[in-house]
């Protein structure tokens, strides 16, 4: 086994533990808080999948989950840790909201695609202005973009509060979307529509990008060595740019997506913290377009059942935090495991050296 199939192994194992590790201080505090704790934990465990209606609600809670992870999957590709995905999503719904009331002369599926186009790019150029203030004057890239989503919010509150808003409806949130552009339902009885498979499609053309084409090829060797990146001729700064683009398109059209379909109004008065989860997500995924859908379906499942446990039982929903919290303390601490790796590279480079 070489040291690259066994980082390969361990890193598999690490997150494995993680989850485990996670699942397990949840349950302990469940049983420690919950008066009737086996009830808690069948809600949990088992409720996603007691019926269509809740299946639906995990599938309708992993897709934009989807979308924000495949955003940070390309967002950090080069190295540049930003959170420009936090904000996109959030303008991605606000400008798919927008289009669609304020365009007249387009109907249906047209609309649909119009609106969506226009919160690809809106959302691209929104994303890479955080990179190019960090590029151009050396900001850290992290709370520059950090700092610009709140930008992007207090934009997106008074364009909503002044252009969208229906003061005349007692549902609070802005005038209704077209009914004729929501997306067809895929499941009866449910909000999971053909958004799921421009979900499944996009996992696809981002790992085809990352991984088939020459900028994918060099987003990634930027990431990996950038003085190397340079001295082959790459052009550093665009690729940056291109990544935070590309990246920033993604999230908001996952925000976007959810606009038709399943939600009938843009309500939306705060940032969604979906940026936040992209990094959860990515981070599962170890930063591979190709596992992004399994970790998705994992937190997914896991805010279906705190939900419905929270409903059922006399455990509140925030159980998800700390299962978040634990799994991100252990897949990010470098030391967690490292002996035990080390020690067994030492027994197969023997091993090796032994054989030759």
């Amino acid at each position: 086994m070489s040291n690259k199939q066994l980082n390969q192994v361990f890193s598999v194992v690490k997150t494995f533990l993680a989850i485990v590790i996670a699942m397990v201080v949840a349950f302990v505090i469940i049983l420690v808080v919950s008066d009737e704790p086996m009830e808690a934990l069948y809600a949990f465990l088992l409720g996603p999948f007691t019926s269509v209606r809740r299946i639906g609600n995990l599938i309708e809670n992993t897709i934009p989950l989807i979308y924000v992870g495949l955003g940070v999957c390309v967002l950090w590709a080069t190295g540049k840790r930003t959170l420009s995905g936090e904000g996109c999503y959030y303008f991605g719904g606000l400008m798919a909201a927008l289009a669609s009331i304020k365009i007249y002369f387009i109907h249906g599926k047209s609309l649909t695609v119009t609106s969506m186009v226009i919160v690809l790019v809106v959302c691209g150029i929104m994303a890479l202005l955080p990179m190019i203030v960090n590029l151009k004057y050396g900001t850290d890239a992290f709370v520059v973009s950090l700092l610009f989503n709140y930008v992007m919010f207090y934009i997106g509150n008074y364009i909503f509060s002044n252009y969208l808003m229906d003061i005349t409806s007692t549902s609070s949130g802005s005038y209704p979307l077209p009914t004729d552009s929501f997306l067809p339902t895929l499941i009866p009885g449910t909000k999971v529509n053909a958004n799921l498979i421009v979900a499944l499609l996009m996992i696809v053309a981002v790992w085809f990008f990352m991984y088939k084409t020459k900028w994918g090829y060099s987003i990634r060797l930027v990431g990996l060595n950038p003085n190397c990146a340079k001295y082959v001729g790459i052009n550093v700064f665009a690729v940056c740019i291109l990544a935070q683009f590309i990246g920033g398109a993604i999230s908001g059209f996952g925000g976007g997506m959810e606009m038709f379909g399943r939600n009938p109004r843009f309500a939306w008065f705060s940032l969604t913290n979906m940026g936040w989860d992209g990094i959860m997500v990515a981070t599962l995924a170890k930063y591979k377009p190709q596992y992004i859908l399994f970790s998705a379906l994992f937190l997914g499942y896991v805010r279906t059942g705190a939900d419905i446990m929270n409903r059922s039982s006399d455990v509140a929903s925030e159980i998800v935090m700390i299962i978040q919290a634990v799994m991100i303390l252990f897949i990010g601490a470098n030391s967690f495991l490292a002996a035990m790796q080390q020690r067994v590279r030492v027994k197969y480079n023997e091993k090796a050296e032994k054989e030759a």
